[in-house]
């Protein structure tokens, strides 16, 4: 059997552009309640029925009329009082329609299925709860009162409103279970079309973020190319999504080709916000750097801070702007053996003779902050030959372990760092990667994670 002429009629009729299901699904059920009342109303006429009966289900269709036309013109959906419309109509026609013995009865099953339409699944039990607890009382009338319930005038007319009430309650039912199958395509097929959207724009999303990656992989520097800087070094950088807010820089002094500097930071966030902020850091430094030839180191920082602050500061409400960035900068003389150190959050790790000595940094970051005021200071480190330097950001020292689900903590980190500093550059990297992994497990990593150990000399 096609039905197709039904889903033109229900698409002319109602509006399926409605996104609660329920609340389609209660229009066409509405408006096959008001049609199934004027046809019960005909019938009944026909049959000469009780005229108490014609007007309980003439009075319950003008309220559906109205129910329907709030609903569909003024999206007010009275559900509740639907189902209450339609139980005291049924129970009304229940009585007038000798009863249990009447054709009430099949009515009941396909308000029912309409009632449970209608309602979310959480409310599936009480509106179950509701259609029986009426029957109940309808039985316990029937046998307690049976004076109040109306036969019929003959078996011939109960015989003929019967087969009248069994063929539409048929039709109508096949025509909500069209409703239902077609509001069942149209969910699968929404869902499908915003499955596929979601792919697309995933797919997008993923695309640029990667070319992002290439892009920030190209601004930082290849590791094979600063092996003139260093006689040993590694660096182990992993953003915690696919691009980050750790960043790492390595860069000739303009006039001196003995210096260089070297500094680690760790931008606000991480992800793409984090990615942009190194993108700034690296710029800024450069900038700063290749301007100033005989800057210090802390002097470097404090004109960062100040460039963070107009920069991030443009179009925003609030006076204080926490973004920014932590960072550890210093400055390498090979000729004198020489480091000048300064922190901004981030200390410095000196390890000599299998033996960690700590240089602290400032507390206060690169940006806005209560303390902005202060200048930055600078501490002067004489080398030795093989004399192992560490910058790193926390977040390796801040990953939540898998079994755990503690932090691997700074101590621990710096433990780790002096047990493998004897071993070649190449194992120490491979160790500290595989310490770290064996700590994560499946956990989620928690930040980006950048650790740069090289030796100068």
């Amino acid at each position: 059997m096609d039905f197709n002429w039904h889903n033109k009629l229900l698409n002319v009729i109602f509006d399926f552009n409605e996104k609660e299901v329920e609340k389609r699904l209660f229009c066409i059920a509405t408006f096959i309640a008001i049609v199934v009342s004027f046809i019960s109303i005909a019938i009944n006429i026909h049959l000469q029925l009780h005229w108490v009966l014609h007007f309980i289900i003439g009075l319950g269709a003008l309220m559906l009329s109205w129910i329907f036309i709030l609903a569909r013109y003024y999206k007010r959906y009275l559900i509740w009082e639907f189902i209450l419309v339609v139980v005291v109509m049924l129970s009304g026609g229940w009585l007038y329609n000798d009863g249990p013995l009447g054709s009430i009865n099949y009515l009941y099953i396909l308000a029912l299925i309409v009632f449970l339409s209608i309602t979310k699944r959480k409310q599936h039990f009480l509106v179950s709860l509701i259609v029986i607890i009426n029957l109940i009382l309808l039985y316990s009338i029937y046998f307690l009162a049976p004076e109040w319930i109306h036969s019929y005038a003959s078996n011939s007319v109960r015989d003929s409103d019967l087969l009248f009430t069994y063929t539409y309650v048929l039709f109508f039912s096949v025509l909500v279970f069209s409703s239902l199958r077609m509001n069942y395509e149209n969910e699968k097929l929404k869902a499908e079309m915003q499955k596929e959207e979601s792919e697309v724009q995933h797919k997008n999303i993923k695309d640029s973020i990667n070319y992002a990656k290439d892009i920030q992989t190209a601004i930082l520097q290849d590791v094979d190319s600063l092996k003139h800087f260093f006689k040993n070094y590694y660096i182990f950088w992993k953003p915690k999504d696919t691009i980050g807010g750790d960043f790492y820089i390595v860069l000739q002094h303009p006039l001196n080709k003995d210096e260089y500097y070297v500094a680690v930071a760790d931008c606000t966030g991480h992800g793409v916000p984090g990615a942009l902020l190194t993108m700034l850091g690296i710029s800024f430094l450069n900038e700063i750097i290749l301007q100033n030839p005989n800057i210090k180191v802390n002097k470097v920082l404090d004109l960062v801070r100040e460039k963070f602050k107009v920069a991030l500061s443009k179009g925003k409400q609030s006076e204080m702007n926490t973004d920014g960035m932590d960072m550890a900068v210093c400055l390498i003389n090979k000729r004198t053996k020489k480091m000048e150190y300064s922190g901004s959050n981030r200390p410095l790790y000196l390890i000599r003779n299998n033996e960690l000595v700590e240089f602290k940094p400032d507390r206060m970051p690169i940006g806005g902050h209560v303390y902005d005021y202060r200048l930055f200071s600078s501490t002067i480190i004489e080398l030795q030959k093989n004399d192992n330097i560490v910058l790193t950001t926390d977040g390796y020292a801040d990953q939540y372990g898998k079994i755990s689900q503690r932090k691997f903590y700074v101590s621990k980190f710096k433990e780790l760092l002096v047990n493998i500093s004897l071993k070649p550059f190449d194992i120490q990297k491979s160790m500290l990667v595989d310490s770290f992994e064996g700590w994560r497990k499946q956990e989620e990593q928690t930040d980006d994670v950048l650790v740069f150990s090289f030796i100068p000399f």
